[in-house]
């Protein structure tokens, strides 16, 4: 299947920004990238800025649809609070993982996407749902915790080259590995590191 003349700039246009900025980046570099003419990105996206902003566009409340569905929904006992924090954290790391090019635009800028505060504090809001309900600990600061979660969610996309290259840990393509650190993490966030 061949890819549109759009796709390729834009595809070209994310690893781009992702790995250099946005000053960094030329149209010609992109283009050429895309494997294309230059006057391709201003039909298609009008400038390089309109290209980064579209990039940037699909950062989205689509992105963790299935995530904040999870969270929505009144949890009736504790079983189901650790179920559905489980697959809270695997869904938005594979969120995270489908989006890491954009995920590496936005933290380079420092983009804060209404899609990941609107993630962050419907997470906050189901841990303090949940704390009231016994299910949490009363101590525990949900707005701490719930930025743990996600600081170690977004890290291990964001260095998962490094810790590939230092490790040979492989968190993109592994899905072993990943299933392994994803029981590893929930365990820890859960129930702690005291016998």
């Amino acid at each position: 299947m061949t890819t549109s003349v759009k796709d390729r700039l834009f595809i070209a246009g994310a690893q781009l920004f992702a790995g250099k900025g946005f000053d960094s980046v030329s149209v010609r570099e992109i283009c050429k990238a895309a494997d294309t003419s230059m006057n391709m990105i201003h039909h298609y996206f009008g400038s390089k800025e309109g290209l980064y902003d579209a990039i940037v566009a699909t950062f989205t409340e689509k992105v963790f649809a299935y995530p904040v569905r999870l969270l929505d929904k009144e949890v009736r006992s504790k079983e189901e609070f650790i179920t559905r924090t489980e697959l809270f954290v695997e869904e938005t790391l594979n969120a995270l993982i489908d989006q890491r090019l954009v995920l590496h635009i936005v933290m380079r800028h420092e983009i804060e996407p209404t899609a990941f505060v609107s993630l962050l504090q419907k997470f906050v809001a189901f841990l303090k749902a949940a704390q009231v309900k016994g299910y949490v600990r009363s101590s525990i600061d949900p707005e701490m915790i719930s930025g743990f979660v996600m600081d170690r969610l977004g890290n291990q996309v964001l260095f998962a080259q490094q810790i590939k290259g230092g490790s040979g840990y492989d968190i993109i393509d592994d899905t072993d590995y990943r299933s392994r650190w994803v029981k590893a993490n929930i365990d820890l966030f859960l129930f702690g590191l005291s016998a």
